[in-house]
């Protein structure tokens, strides 16, 4: 549990909204007092996910162009559900900025498509992490798509 003080830190709450929230919105007050908890519970399985895909070793499958080409396609942020069909928003995104995918395209499709759900999970995490990135740090993409993506990229 979170003290009254660290949670007007981290969240950047004032001292009288945290305190009317205690006794108006108790529930929200036990969220924010728990929220270290929740970071902790994510933390371990981002901790297990990432020692899944250092240890799998078939999916080194993506040129560094491939790579590229799938962030610049800005795809949206998948949710769970959506994550099997990653390649089906793949290829409709691909559809929609040029009218016949390349070659090139249908051969990222089909690899997106051997992935297996937990890899599309890593992989489509990482893309939106790198995405964010480079929208900060335009100059260094080259080096942040190799330190995110190694697991994925074919050296």
């Amino acid at each position: 549990m979170l003290s009254n003080k660290e949670i007007i830190e981290k969240f950047d709450i004032p001292k009288s909204t945290l305190y009317g929230w205690k006794t108006e919105r108790p529930k929200v007050y036990e969220y924010l007092a728990a929220a270290d908890e929740q970071f902790s519970k994510y933390r371990d399985v981002n901790i297990l996910l990432d020692r899944y895909i250092q240890t799998v070793s078939n999916v080194m499958i993506f040129e560094y162009k491939e790579l590229e080409y799938i962030l610049q396609l800005n795809q949206e942020n998948l949710k769970i559900e959506e994550l099997d069909n990653f390649h089906l928003k793949f290829i409709e995104k691909s559809i929609q900025i040029e009218k016949e995918p390349k070659t090139n395209a249908l051969n990222i499709y089909k690899k997106l498509e051997n992935l297996n759900l937990i890899e599309k999970y890593i992989l489509n995490e990482r893309l939106k992490t790198v995405s964010e990135k480079i929208k900060a740090k335009k100059e260094e993409k080259e080096s942040l798509i190799k330190h995110y993506l190694k697991e994925f990229l074919k050296l």
